[in-house]
């Protein structure tokens, strides 16, 4: 059984994904973030669940002083401080610094390792993609779109960051366009796919609302977001990457995903996990200054193996179907 695991187990090549000093770059960053909303809009208070509106929540723990807690009701996690502008997050142009650097490389890269499994994920689920109309909402350099188009499919995109959309615009040539949802010029979609985006909504409802209602009847809506149900959260806890103030303002896990699809018409067909936990860990051992950990290091691809099909990883992927 775990060598027809890992057969199907496709390994990242984290020297092409990340720096060397991959958390403190993060931490570089996102102090760099804090520091432009102080000096710009400052922040906004929340007080009730973003999802359920429910007003009671307990800890879990902050960063940089800013709290980050759970709705005691649909179990969400949320910052109950968020930018009172997010320009002063996206529109920066050292946003994502702590990645690797935009080349053509890591583009190539990308789109070979992530672009081509997200396409045979949605096929295997949802049909194949040729004449199929899609948009990618936060499309950002346009990878996953380039290989969508490759397959056939008439493609669009959204993109809040003007740097990230002009990129998109050059090199995929596909329409992509800065309205937001509820103003989109495009509609009747047969897949919208909203990766690596959910969790830095402020409303997510209001969000997920508007791109249900750029669908076709019984189409589709992919999600890929942070679990925070993961096993690198709890054991990094605040240390992880994941957990970004300024930037994600709220993180899910299964039930809140489900609860989410619940209100807005739409019903999940599809649910698994996949993430980089082990690789996670063995960077935040470095940043603290500790020893790597050796069975880690040795047992990495096994180990992620097991936590992905477990449900555990740090990344969900979520399909949901709008009507029949």
């Amino acid at each position: 059984m775990l060598t027809d695991l890992l057969n199907k187990h496709l390994k990242v090549d984290i020297n092409k994904m990340r720096k060397t000093n991959f958390l403190e770059s993060q931490r570089e960053f996102e102090l760099k973030m804090i520091s432009n909303v102080n000096n710009k809009n400052g922040w906004k208070e929340i007080s009730v669940c973003p999802l359920c509106n429910f007003g009671k929540y307990v800890k879990e723990f902050d960063k940089y002083g800013i709290p980050l807690v759970k709705c005691e009701k649909c179990e969400l996690r949320f910052q109950v401080k968020i930018p009172g502008d997010s320009n002063a997050v996206y529109q920066d142009d050292n946003y994502t610094v702590y990645t690797k650097e935009d080349s053509c490389e890591h583009y190539e890269y990308r789109k070979e390792r992530f672009g081509r499994e997200r396409v045979q994920l949605l096929e295997r689920h949802c049909g194949r993609l040729a004449k199929k109309k899609i948009l990618d909402v936060g499309c950002g350099n346009g990878y996953f779109l380039s290989v969508a188009k490759e397959a056939g499919a008439f493609c669009f995109g959204s993109e809040f960051s003007e740097k990230l959309r002009k990129f998109t615009l050059k090199e995929v040539v596909v329409p992509v366009y800065r309205e937001s949802l509820d103003n989109f010029p495009e509609k009747d979609f047969d897949i919208i796919t909203i990766f690596d985006v959910l969790e830095h909504i402020e409303s997510p409802v209001s969000f997920m609302s508007a791109a249900a209602a750029l669908l076709k009847e019984g189409g589709y809506i992919i999600v890929y977001t942070p679990n925070f149900d993961s096993f690198s959260i709890k054991v990094m806890k605040e240390y992880s990457s994941i957990i970004a103030p300024a930037e994600h303002l709220v993180l899910f896990s299964y039930e809140p995903a489900k609860y989410l699809g619940d209100i807005t018409g739409l019903k999940v067909i599809h649910m698994e996990t996949r993430g980089l936990d082990i690789h996670s860990i063995l960077a935040c051992q470095d940043y603290r200054g500790e020893a790597r950990n050796e069975f880690l290091v040795k047992w990495v691809d096994e180990l992620q193996a097991m936590i992905d099909v477990s449900g555990a990883a740090d990344y969900m992927r979520v399909i949901y179907r709008k009507g029949c």
